[in-house]
C-alpha cells in the first residue's frame, strides 16, 4: 500500500518495485479509454465503490487473488487532490490481507504531488523518492485485525511523508 498524490504514482511504483504486482483501482477508471487501455494491460483489478453489492463481490474476488499469493498493490486513500496531506484509508487492502494472512508493506511516495499536479499534464523536474517500510503481518483474522493493520501502515506512511494528517479520526 502507498499514499497517492499524483497520476505519476502508478508509474513510479512500476519502476520502483522489483515484483510483478496487480494494481487494485476504482472501477470509474474504466470510463476513461486511455486509463482503461493502460490499466487493463497491466492486469489491474477494478473495484466498484458506489454499488455496495458489486463492491462486495469485487472484494471477494480480490481476496481470492490474495489467497493465491498474487501481489496486489493498493492506493488506500482511493484518490488524490492538490491539497497536501494523507487522507483516511479505505479498508480493502487490509481486509484482503487479513483474510489471506499476508503482510502489508507500507510504501511512502514523496515528491510526485509537486511534479505532476492534479490540474496539469505537464510534469516538472525534481526529486521523487520511494521509501519501502518493513512488512506488517496481520495480528488476527477479524475486523479488528484489519483495523490494526490499516492503522499501522498509515502511521508508518504518515511518519515518512512530510505532509499533514487529513484523517478525521482522532
Amino acid at each position: 500500500v502507498a499514499n497517492h498524490a499524483s497520476y505519476l504514482d502508478g508509474l513510479v511504483i512500476l519502476i520502483a518495485l522489483p515484483t510483478n504486482c496487480h494494481f487494485v483501482a476504482k472501477a470509474e477508471l474504466l470510463k476513461n479509454w486511455f486509463a482503461r487501455l493502460f490499466l487493463t494491460r497491466l492486469g489491474c483489478e477494478f473495484v466498484e465503490r458506489f454499488d455496495p453489492q458489486q463492491g462486495l463481490l469485487d472484494a471477494q474476488r480480490i481476496t481470492v487473488k490474495a489467497q493465491q499469493h498474487q501481489t496486489l498493490f493498493y492506493f488506500p486513500e482511493g484518490t488524490f487532490s492538490r491539497i497536501p496531506g494523507l487522507r483516511p484509508f479505505h479498508m480493502g487492502a487490509f481486509t484482503a490481507a487479513v483474510a489471506a494472512q499476508l503482510p502489508v508493506i507500507p510504501i511512502t511516495i514523496r515528491g510526485t504531488r509537486s511534479k505532476l499536479r492534479s490540474t496539469s499534464w505537464f510534469p516538472r523536474k525534481g526529486e521523487i523518492s520511494v521509501l519501502i517500510g518493513p512488512p506488517i503481518r496481520p495480528s488476527g483474522n477479524d475486523w479488528q485485525a484489519a483495523l490494526r493493520l490499516r492503522d499501522q501502515a498509515r502511521s508508518q506512511i504518515l511518519d515518512r511523508i512530510g505532509e499533514p494528517d487529513l484523517s478525521d479520526r482522532s
